[in-house]
């Protein structure tokens, strides 16, 4: 199982350092991929950001959402976040200093029913990779 954080989920469909790594996790793997719901919103703020800084046209920004919602709907497993892991996330926040959102990532993430070792934790986030690594997952870093 492979479990996008949205640090490295943004990168399969804008391409930058990384891109590469994730297309071939994305592409090349039979493993189930899992995202948060938190990820459709991190994304569309992701590809907010890109054209407000004029790096993407207004209709690339649009492109890049339909072919994460067609990619989302067709192949990803969405998680819903749920109460168990806000309570996993506020420990995390408080034991390793996380950010609101990394924090919820990562506890939903751990909270998957999938034994540990069997969820690689893909991540851009070099910290973030660093503290799921300690939570016992397996983790990826396609900037590494």
């Amino acid at each position: 199982m492979l479990f996008f954080d949205t640090s490295a989920l943004v990168k399969r469909y804008a391409d930058e350092a990384g891109t590469e790594t994730v297309d071939q996790l994305v592409d090349g793997s039979e493993e189930t991929i899992v995202v948060t719901s938190l990820s459709v919103i991190e994304i569309a703020s992701a590809f907010r950001r890109k054209y407000n800084r004029g790096e993407i046209t207004e209709t690339q920004r649009d492109g890049l959402l339909v072919s994460f919602f067609e990619e989302a709907t067709d192949r990803f497993v969405l998680v819903p976040v749920d109460e168990q892991m806000f309570e996993n996330a506020f420990d995390l926040v408080l034991e390793d200093d996380l950010r609101t959102l990394d924090s919820l990532q990562l506890a939903a993430a751990v909270s998957l029913p999938t034994p540990n070792p069997e969820i690689t934790f893909v991540c851009a986030d070099k910290d973030l990779v660093e503290i799921a690594a300690h939570q016992g997952l397996s983790t990826n870093n396609p900037l590494v």
